[in-house]
């Protein structure tokens, strides 16, 4: 039985769930539900949270406002851009590519690319397991062009790109470092894994992803879309906050053609948590690369496996670091005005998932840590 707590504040609805069929009580997230009420009161959270295990969800929450033109609240059946935890399910896509042997983590991507004109070049090296670690020297965001990224990167954020198009433009863009020498956090590095996923096994990246992983795992509220005019029930707007104005506005329009963008619930984001924590998609070595720290060679100060970043017990590093001593898996996503936050702790033992629309306003990562602290010490 679930019981479901509606609370009127202001013009906002807040709802609160607890599953108390697992023999919980609303006492026993109490200390959570105040924290997140107050981040709520003062303006710094707008969005869902969902808190649970490998057996089932013990605790959501679901508080302030998806559309701010037409007031309507945030449910649990709002979905939200998820952002770069995307690269957990490419990732995983790209390892089950493997496992259906379509590919090798040692392919080059030159090699995918033989048949496609671009103008630009790309080292001869970068192989998959480059593009998914972060290591193969392919820059992001700050390697476009002065003018490109004027007003937030603005311009190229509305740039219209179909994939050949998209790759030319990449392939242009001087690299970092030669593959393997570094680790540079390169969301184009995954854009590109997203096309090769797409020539691979010849259809578009949402129905590839219905095909493989939500369809078959029961994320209903998950899809992914390059098409900016077709309309999704229930999705969340994004918003930033003028400090000085004192105003929320919603954010400017944005070319779904730049990556292959998901949106999901944090029910379904959840979920992936789930699948993740029993591996329930790939074989057990796929599962193991997946959740290995392939940077120990190169960096003491970052860990990261294929789309998710990995500690185990006594890591300390500067990126998605709880100040916690256990193992755990962990991705974020940040993308105008959206913020996510996936968690996997001890192989699944606690499970969080945080989805928002209400930008700067929301620190995903500290609240995440306070969130978790508190779940240690109920525990």
């Amino acid at each position: 039985m679930n019981v479901i707590i509606l609370i009127l504040l202001g013009l906002n609805l807040l709802q609160v769930h607890v599953n108390d069929s697992l023999n919980l009580s609303i006492q026993d997230y109490s200390e959570i539900e105040k924290l997140i009420d107050d981040e709520y009161k003062k303006g710094n959270f707008s969005g869902s949270l969902v808190i649970g295990n490998t057996e089932g969800v013990l605790f959501q929450k679901h508080a302030g406002i998806a559309n701010r033109v037409w007031n309507v609240p945030v449910e649990s059946t709002t979905r939200f851009d998820i952002a770069s935890i995307n690269k957990s399910f490419i990732a995983a896509l790209i390892l089950k590519a493997v496992e259906e042997k379509k590919l090798g983590l040692d392919t080059k991507l030159v090699d995918f690319l033989e048949d496609v004109s671009y103008s630009g070049t790309f080292h001869s090296s970068i192989t998959i397991h480059h593009m998914l670690s972060h290591t193969s020297g392919i820059p992001d965001y700050d390697g476009v062009s002065d003018s490109l990224k004027e007003e937030g990167f603005l311009r190229l954020k509305r740039q219209h790109f179909d994939p050949v198009s998209y790759i030319d433009f990449i392939s242009q863009l001087p690299p970092v470092f030669n593959p393997g020498e570094g680790f540079y956090y390169s969301n184009f590095s995954y854009h590109l894994l997203a096309i090769i996923l797409e020539r691979i096994y010849d259809m578009p990246f949402d129905n590839l992803l219905k095909e493989k992983i939500t369809i078959p795992y029961g994320m209903a509220q998950t899809f992914s879309t390059t098409n900016n005019e077709q309309v999704f029930p229930r999705l969340a707007e994004a918003y930033n906050y003028d400090e000085g104005k004192m105003e929320w506005y919603r954010n400017g329009f944005i070319d779904l053609t730049l990556g292959r963008r998901i949106f999901s619930t944090a029910g379904d984001l959840f979920r992936w948590g789930q699948i993740t924590a029993n591996n329930e998609l790939l074989d057990v070595g796929l599962y193991k690369l997946m959740t290995t720290n392939h940077l120990k060679s190169i960096t003491d100060e970052i860990s990261y496996g294929y789309g998710w970043v990995v500690f185990q017990p006594g890591d300390h590093f500067r990126m998605g670091d709880l100040g916690i001593d256990m193992p755990y898996l962990i991705h974020g996503g940040n993308t105008e005005g959206y913020r996510s936050m996936l968690i996997i702790l001890d192989g699944g033992k606690h499970i969080l998932a945080m989805t928002t629309n209400s930008g700067s306003r929301s620190n995903e990562m500290e609240l995440s840590k306070r969130i978790i602290q508190l779940l240690i010490e109920k525990k």
